[in-house]
């Protein structure tokens, strides 16, 4: 399936059970933006450069969408 048609799916659904644009657009972009900083292991700024956005925008993101960051690991040899 093509990503067009899984997120057709998904609008369907969630028009289907009457969520509002404001929730569907909010979640949407909470999970987006954690799953970037979690692909980019915590890495603000490579989290940051994979959405297109400056590493403030990100910041600021993160706390307003109340986003929690994954702990960064630190090697400790």
């Amino acid at each position: 399936m093509t990503i067009d048609g899984q997120l057709q799916r998904i609008i369907d659904e969630l028009v289907s059970k009457g969520v509002p644009l404001d929730t569907a657009k909010k979640e949407f972009e909470k999970k987006y933006v954690a799953a970037a900083v979690h692909l980019a292991s915590g890495n603000m700024g490579r989290a940051a450069k994979s959405l297109g956005i400056h590493r403030n925008t990100l910041r600021t993101k993160i706390s307003l969408l109340k986003v929690k960051p994954p702990l960064r690991r630190r090697d400790h040899a």
